[in-house]
């Protein structure tokens, strides 16, 4: 090691610390609502949701690692097509291999014949899979009543899947609890900072005004792992020039390496269609400072022609770009034309590289 790095490992956005800073109402919660009653005998859901960077995913494996009394298992719906695989995963886990293909009755007294403890499955980045695989959400958030089997399920996205739900679904699957993950302010952010420092720096290489510089290039996304990979990328330059501190210059140095405002958890949560569109709006910003309506719906009959996909219609188009906007990807401004002649919105991306945007919206297209 240098004289800046004593420890790599709590700069990685995916450690989980010994103590969570600023999330002690969110861990109460999801005890109190999940985790109790399933020990309890009782099915409890959740849906946890909140911008990337609000600690939703160190959050939950922080509680897994502190709960002995349940079997929690965690998956990326990213990785997996459905929720029976994710059960067949349970099983794997156990040390039961079993088909896919066997119904979810038996899937489900497999798992109780394999385990005694209550389950705690915790699904992330689950709103592609909210939406294309209804019935095995059905199962799985009712599998106590459906199959007495004692489970509780946490699902976690960056947008709130019940708003990708019929009321007709909703009122299918019963009760299940909310809860939202709210932007780090400044404040938390130099908490967070000042403890990952501690724990991988040298005594003396980082000062305090350093630390809340970071985290007031933070606040406007309000996310923990930019704040935390600006650190992390600080230490390393410094580490690489041979100095002895981290200073403002490095700082900036480092946050101009890095894309704040776009992840690929965002992106990954988006279906083909709303890919398509928000295609559609960068190649339209790429050659122009802004994108109007008529021009989005332009480039996205060619974008879905070229696919040989049927074009969307205009209300489709409209919920998906409020989609784009609620995950503050595309940036909306309403312009009055005048008396009596309406509203006219534009769109922007405001700080994102668009080519950037658009070059990693055709790998995961492709």
């Amino acid at each position: 090691m240098g004289k800046i790095i004593k420890n790599p490992e709590p700069l990685e956005a995916s450690y989980v610390p010994g103590y969570l800073i600023n999330r002690d109402i969110e861990i109460d919660s999801l005890r109190k609502n999940v985790v109790f009653p399933v020990m309890r005998g009782l099915s409890s859901n959740i849906f946890i949701y909140g911008q990337s960077g609000t600690g939703k995913t160190v959050t939950l494996r922080f509680l897994a690692s502190m709960e002995t009394g349940c079997y929690f298992h965690y998956e990326n719906a990213i990785s997996v097509g459905s929720f029976k695989r994710i059960v067949v995963k349970i099983l794997s886990s156990l040390g039961k291999q079993v088909s896919e293909k066997q119904p979810f009755d038996s899937l489900f007294m497999a798992l109780k014949r394999s385990t005694s403890m209550p389950i705690i499955l915790v699904v992330d980045e689950c709103l592609n899979l909210v939406k294309t695989d209804p019935d095995g959400l059905y199962n799985v958030l009712r599998s106590a009543e459906l199959y007495d089997l004692r489970m509780g399920l946490i699902l976690a996205s960056v947008d709130n899947p019940a708003l990708h739900m019929t009321s007709r679904e909703i009122r299918r699957i019963g009760i299940f609890n909310e809860m939202k993950f709210n932007k780090y302010s400044t404040s938390d952010l130099s908490g967070i900072l000042d403890h990952r420092s501690k724990e991988s720096l040298y005594d003396g290489v980082i000062e305090p005004e350093i630390i809340d510089g970071i985290a007031s290039i933070s606040e406007r996304s309000g996310s923990a792992r930019m704040a935390i990979e600006i650190l992390q990328k600080a230490a390393f330059i410094s580490e690489y020039d041979n100095r002895r501190t981290i200073d403002m210059e490095t700082v900036r140095k480092a946050s101009a390496m890095i894309n704040p405002y776009i992840t690929e958890s965002k992106l990954m949560e988006l279906d083909q269609k709303e890919l398509l569109i928000l295609l559609s709006i960068c190649q339209i910003l790429e050659r122009n400072i802004d994108a109007t309506m008529e021009h989005i719906t332009d480039q996205i009959g060619v974008n879905f022609e070229t696919r040989d996909q049927p074009i969307p219609d205009l209300p489709l188009i409209y919920r998906a770009i409020r989609h784009l906007e609620s995950l503050d990807i595309v940036e909306g401004v309403r312009e009055s034309l005048g008396r009596g002649k309406g509203v006219k919105k534009r769109f922007f991306m405001g700080d994102l590289p668009v080519s950037v945007l658009i070059q990693k919206i055709f790998e995961i297209i492709e």
